[in-house]
Order: structure tokens, then sequence, then C-alpha cells
């Protein structure tokens, strides 16, 4: 039917907010006979592979703003400063900037992991016993915070149980914090027996 293929290409652009290269496009890929629903559907198609892209360039813009503004910051503070050699430019680290270094990997030296682990409920119990000596009391209040956050109950101050798998990044964290000699895990696969976990 005559003026079909405009009706079609006027009913998407009265629709959607349509580019003229997509719609160029669109009308090129879909065919002369093609229905106004596979014609909208392409344009449509188009239109959120744009979306995607605009957000992941606006995204990429974020970070290289950010990226300049902490170089930025970096250098006001004195920590960098930028050379030239041989046309490129390059950063270097002054003797604020290495002392700075010393402060934070100082202040991260006594830092404490987090003490929420991903939480799963087992099919067997689990004791926790431990003994931390009161120069380590820091670790020892944070393993009671990460037991409490696990699920398991205390029975006593340092004797916790409960029905929980135990995460494999809690136990890379106590050998860290070398607390292992001072915490006992055991489960229980059947009844009356213990079986060690660390």
């Amino acid at each position: 039917m005559k003026g079909e293929i405009t009706l079609k290409l006027l009913e998407a652009v009265k629709s959607l907010a349509v580019n003229s290269a997509d719609l160029l496009d669109v009308y090129l890929s879909v065919g002369y006979g093609a229905s106004y629903s596979k014609l909208e559907y392409e344009l449509s198609k188009r239109q959120k592979e744009r979306d995607r892209r605009e957000v992941e360039k606006d995204f990429q813009r974020q970070i290289r703003q950010r990226y300049y503004n902490l170089i930025y910051k970096l250098k006001q503070s004195g920590l960098i400063e930028e050379r030239k050699k041989e046309g490129k430019k390059f950063f270097i680290i002054t003797r604020k900037g290495k002392n700075k270094i010393s402060s934070l990997n100082e202040q991260t030296r006594g830092k404490l992991p987090k003490n929420f682990y991903q939480k799963e409920e087992g099919n067997k119990f689990v004791i926790v016993i431990f003994d931390v000596p009161e120069k380590e009391k820091r670790k020892r209040v944070w393993l009671r915070a990460v037991l409490k956050n696990l699920g398991l109950k205390m029975v006593q101050k340092s004797v916790w149980i409960g029905k929980v798998k135990v995460p494999k990044q809690f136990l890379d964290d106590l050998f860290k914090l070398k607390m292992v000699d001072f915490v006992e895990i055991f489960e229980i696969s059947k009844s009356g027996s213990l079986e060690l976990v660390v």
C-alpha cells in the first residue's frame, strides 16, 4: 500500500525521540515490508544501546574527574611533584609523601578487619572456644562481634555455639591477626563427636 512505510516511519518518530541516523539505519536493516512493531523494536534497541553507552561515558568521565581531583590534592598537599622528561609528564613522591605512606601504613597495621562476613546456615553445630590475652582486648571484642554477627549464641563469654558455616575469610583473618593459638573451632559431625575445624 502506498505510503505505508511513510506511515510507519512517522509513527516511530512520533512515539520515540528518534535520531535521524538511527532511523535511516533501522529503515535499511528491517527492509521495506517490515511491520511497525519490528521498526519500533529496532529503534528501541538502538536507543537503549545509546543510553547504555552514555551512562558508561558519564561514569568514565566521573572516574577521570575523581582522578584529576585526587592528583590535584596530592600536589597541593606537597605529597607528589609533577616532572617532565622527554616531553612526557610523570609524578615523583616527595619526602612528605614518603612520611605520609609510613603514617598510613602504621594506621592500617593496627586496624582490625570488618566484623561482618557472609552468614550461611549450616547443618552441623559449630562450637567456638577462645582465650584471648588481655593485651589483645581489641581483638577479643572484634571476635565476639564476629561470632554474634555470624549467628552464634554465647554459652559463656568465651564459648559460642551455633548451626553455621564458618566463612573461609574469617579463618584467613584469624591467621592474619595471629589469633589461631587463642581460638579453637569445633564442628559436631555426629552425636557425641567433635571435629576440629582450625
